[in-house]
């Protein structure tokens, strides 16, 4: 799942705070950068005709708004719930 890898590069809090009821908490793009990977980025960017810089910024406000969404209740809904599904289709998007 896509919030193992954020958690992986020492997200926990941020990801914390996207599930929770309280503030979201922003993730930079070098947060962003760290988790998806430069060539990754660099091959996104080349897709969609943006330069790196433009794409990370754009793709930073993702993640706290889906997973926001996603537990509104501030808690992780069952395995291979709504979360899951959401996240899954995020990750799609971001790799």
């Amino acid at each position: 799942m896509l919030a193992h890898e954020f958690q992986d590069k020492g997200l926990d809090g941020v990801v914390s705070s996207w599930i929770g009821t309280g503030e979201n908490l922003p993730i930079s793009a070098e947060q962003l950068t760290s988790v998806l990977g430069s060539s990754h980025l660099q091959e996104m960017a080349q897709k969609v005709g943006l330069p790196v810089d433009g794409l990370t910024e754009k793709l930073s406000v993702l993640p706290p708004q889906v997973v926001d969404q996603l537990t509104p209740t501030g808690s992780v809904p069952e395995e291979g719930g709504l979360l899951a599904q959401g996240m899954g289709m995020l990750g799609g998007l971001l790799k």
